[in-house]
């Protein structure tokens, strides 16, 4: 299994763009070592060999920076695009990555200093291929499956700092920020009262917002946005594996195909997330499942409306909303639509290709440009 070189540079440039990182030469031995270290790390923890390649691109961050071979026993080679990343503080990148594995149609490889449990867990929910330093390590490959987490990083690797905006009320803090822009500037009980959460929340959350540059502060005293590109990949990374899980949540199956093209949601209180929502807003998706979110997770009036039948492993999804129903939603969304950052958060969550290249075309669409 080999890779155009060539590709590689395009995927690089992808990549840089999509971080808007610098990238110096100054800084090619510290990724080299990095490099030599994970492949070092990967032999000790297998058995199996493992070399960076010789077409080596310079520069470092979160870009392409070469090959990783490898020889998994009879026979068995393969080579390996690699995205290096000196360390890891957030999900947020996962989304992107997942992005450009999609874009470019072949498996990329992270190589970093150190892989959590929990983060190598999300890693390989995306199907994400990783070595770390430790010698923990996800390959999912025709005829191969590698698997091995819970190696402590060398003592030298410091810990990451982590905010708090993984808690779930936090998050719904920022999913009202988001939603309703206007907020940004608002007092700390109106944005309480329009989150649903304690005032005491809000003041915590919008302190650490600030901190890690998701707010900024002007001269004149008023906060906004700053790196907007971050604000919606913490968001759509963090929901699902810190907000929606606390969600109650039925399935149901349904006994009419494409039962919801001609439901009247707004009847129910409920809107659309997921495959159905990208329907609606961008138009180029087949929902093979539905997701609702209601003021409960078992709305009977809609139920009985949708001919729904309780079914543990059903096509349908209600969920319990987490933000008040009063919430005013955005001019631009369709009626009965969540809005596009939960819907993007929703899509990559299930890894699928499709539901991955719907989620970009949204996030292109709605989610571009800082409100």
């Amino acid at each position: 299994m080999l890779y155009d070189i060539s590709r590689l540079f395009t995927l690089r440039v992808q990549l840089e763009n999509s971080y808007n990182q610098n990238v110096t030469q100054e800084t090619r031995p510290i990724d080299a070592a990095l490099l030599d270290a994970a492949a070092q790390a990967f032999r000790e923890a297998t058995g199996m060999r493992a070399e960076p390649g010789a077409e080596v691109l310079a520069g470092t961050g979160f870009g392409l920076d070469g090959t990783m071979r490898f020889e998994l026993g009879q026979g068995r080679k393969v080579m390996m695009p690699v995205a290096v990343k000196r360390s890891i503080d957030r999900f947020s990148f996962v989304a992107r990555l997942a992005e450009l594995q999609v874009q470019a149609g072949e498996k990329l490889l992270l190589v970093t200093s150190y892989v959590s449990p929990e983060m190598a867990g999300r890693l390989r929910d995306h199907d994400i291929a990783f070595l770390d330093t430790a010698g923990n390590a996800s390959l999912n490959l025709p005829d191969t499956v590698v698997y091995v987490v819970g190696r402590r990083p060398a003592a030298h690797v410091p810990a990451t700092p982590r905010g708090r905006t993984g808690s779930p009320k936090q998050l719904e803090v920022l999913f009202a920020l988001i939603t309703n822009p206007g907020l940004v500037t608002a007092p700390y009980r109106t944005i309480a009262t329009a989150a649903g959460v304690a005032l005491g929340t809000v003041k915590i959350a919008l302190d650490d917002f600030v901190t890690r540059g998701l707010l900024v502060v002007g001269p004149d005293g008023k906060r906004r946005f700053g790196d907007w590109d971050r604000v919606v990949d913490e968001w759509a990374s963090l929901y699902p594996i810190r907000l929606r899980p606390g969600l109650p949540a039925r399935r149901f199956a349904a006994t009419r195909p494409d039962w919801w093209r001609a439901i009247d949601l707004a009847r129910h209180n409920a809107v659309f997330g997921g495959e159905v929502a990208a329907e609606k807003l961008a138009h180029t998706l087949r929902p093979e499942r539905v997701t609702l979110y209601a003021d409960t997770a078992t709305p009977r009036e809609l139920i009985l409306e949708a001919r729904l039948k309780a079914d543990p492993q059903g096509e349908v999804e209600i969920v319990q909303r987490f933000w008040p129903a009063a919430a005013t939603p955005a001019a631009a969304i369709p009626t009965g639509v969540a809005h596009p950052v939960l819907v993007y958060a929703d899509l990559l969550d299930t890894g699928e290709s499709r539901n991955v290249e719907a989620a970009r075309q949204i996030r292109e669409q709605y989610l571009a440009h800082r409100p």
